[in-house]
Formats: structure tokens, sequence, C-alpha cells
């Protein structure tokens, strides 16, 4: 008994290539089409709009009061997130005139003091936050963002400002909005 395929008959070959050809231009249809979606993100990408350091500063706040207005509403421990609270904070406070010092940073991260420090010294030790020169009170360290804490800040912010989709309505029909 031979296990060799026998040839074609009456045109399976021809049917079977072109079935492969479909198949194929099938494939790379797909594959154009999803380059062409790549390169239109990307061209998105490139010409979104630059927002000022006012609209970064604006949007960081929202967020930041977002979470203290949850917190009113929510045992603030079971949401807790103390070093982007004070990333936060360190970015949008001083945009409306606050000084941050070592204890306002622990107190505007809502979390304990001893808590607050130990964040504080990962997001030293991490290069995003630095103590600054002693206030008009020697006792009290001021703290701002690094140069370059600040700089991968806005770039997040900068893109929930450009790519955070528009509210949709809520699929129920309720008429409420959600993001």
């Amino acid at each position: 008994m031979s296990h060799h395929s026998s040839p074609p008959i009456d045109g399976e070959g021809e049917r079977a290539r072109a079935t492969d050809t479909s198949t194929l231009e099938t494939i790379l249809l797909r594959i154009a089409s999803a380059a062409e979606e790549a390169a239109k993100t990307l061209e998105e990408e490139r010409t979104a709009a630059q927002p000022t350091r006012r609209q970064l500063a604006t949007l960081a706040c929202r967020i930041y009061d977002a979470r203290r207005t949850r917190d009113k509403f929510f045992d603030r421990s079971l949401f807790a997130d103390p070093a982007w609270d004070m990333m936060l904070a360190l970015y949008c406070l001083p945009a409306r005139g606050e000084v941050l010092t070592v204890s306002g940073l622990c107190h505007a991260s809502g979390a304990t003091m001893s808590t607050a420090l130990r964040w504080q010294g990962d997001l030293i030790d991490a290069g995003l936050m630095e103590r600054g020169p002693e206030g008009i009170d020697r006792r009290k360290h001021l703290v701002r963002l690094t140069a370059e804490g600040r700089a991968i800040l806005e770039r997040y912010l900068t893109r929930i400002f450009n790519y955070c989709p528009p509210p949709t309505t809520i699929p129920d029909g309720a008429g409420e909005r959600c993001c």
C-alpha cells in the first residue's frame, strides 16, 4: 500500500491553488489594514495637541480633587495610593500657590505620617521628588518634584489630556455619563 498522494483529478489542484491564493489575499488585506490603522494612530499621536502647563495643572488638580472627594464617601484605606496622591499634590498644589513641606505632603497624601514618610523616601529614591531648601522656619523642609519627576508626570497628563475617550452613555439607557 503506497502512502504517496495521487495527482489531483479533475482540476482539484487548481481549485486548491485558487483557495490558497484567496486565503493569502485575505491575510495580506488584513495586514495592510492593520498597518494603515497603526500609521493613522502614529500620525494622531504626532499631531496631538500639546497642552499648556496651566491645562496640565488643571487636569492634575481635577484628578487630585476627585480623589479627595472620593475619600469623603469611602473609607480612605480601601483606595489608598499615597505615592500617586503625593505626585499629584506636588504638581497641582504649587500651581494653586501652596508651598509644600514634608509634613504638608504627608497630609496631602491622606496616609498616616509614618506611611507617607516611607513613600516620600521611595519617591526620592526613584528620583521623582526631592527635599528642597529649608523654609523660613528651619524646622520645615520644602518638597518638590524633580525635573525628571515633572517631565514624566507631564507626559502622563498629556496622554490623558489628549487620549482620554469622550464620555459615553451608560448602556442601560439611564442617561448618565461615564468615561
